[in-house]
């Protein structure tokens, strides 16, 4: 499992790098080009206007704009396949894993490091690239954040070495520091230390 990183370093870390070398050509800089990925289609009336910060051409424009569709829809697709996995916060302020699924409604905002949809938003999404080995453990990973739920509403929440014995415990050897450590930052917001004591 790889480290964590902003939603914004997707495109030029796990993205097609041809295609965002294509979109970023049509930027002064990242945050533009971040921009331009969920940028809506260029006005028919004027669609030079879809670059704010200069005049382009209209066929330039309508390129850029599906060169960010393409990135837009790639992220979408490893993210929605659990190649990529994400982590927000969602309207509570916890940190928590958002699920494949949620990926078919949410769209990654790049520019802003959030992901919007009709049924809710996350703030601050951070991103890690799964191996193949621990793709097939992303149920184990959903259960380990069940249960740590459960023992925090329970109370029975103590020393995060202690908790991790107990899920070893639960959940047998497949239960990695990785995925452990991954579940407990979704549960808790917190890397490491002590789980805060009141939600």
């Amino acid at each position: 499992m790889s480290e964590p990183i902003n939603l914004s370093d997707v495109p030029r870390r796990f993205l097609n790098r041809t295609t965002w070398a294509k979109l970023r050509a049509f930027a002064p800089n990242d945050l533009l080009a971040l921009v331009y990925i969920n940028a809506p289609y260029p006005d028919e009336a004027n669609p030079s206007d879809f670059f704010w910060d200069r005049p382009r051409s209209a066929a330039d424009a309508i390129r850029c704009y599906k060169t960010g569709r393409s990135l837009l829809q790639q992220s979408r697709s490893l993210l929605s396949s659990r190649k990529l996995i994400a982590t927000g916060r969602d309207a509570t302020g916890r940190r928590k894993t958002i699920s494949a699924n949620e990926w078919l409604n949410l769209w990654p905002m790049f520019a802003t490091n959030g992901a919007v949809g009709p049924d809710g938003r996350y703030d601050e999404v951070q991103v890690f690239e799964a191996t193949s080995s621990e793709t097939p453990h992303a149920e184990l990973s959903s259960d380990c954040i069940a249960w740590l739920k459960e023992r925090s509403i329970a109370g029975l929440v103590g020393k995060k070495f202690d908790l991790y014995t107990e899920a070893r415990q639960r959940f047998g050897s497949k239960l990695t520091h990785a995925i452990f450590d991954a579940a407990y930052l979704a549960v808790f917001g917190r890397a490491r230390g002590r789980p805060k004591s009141s939600w």
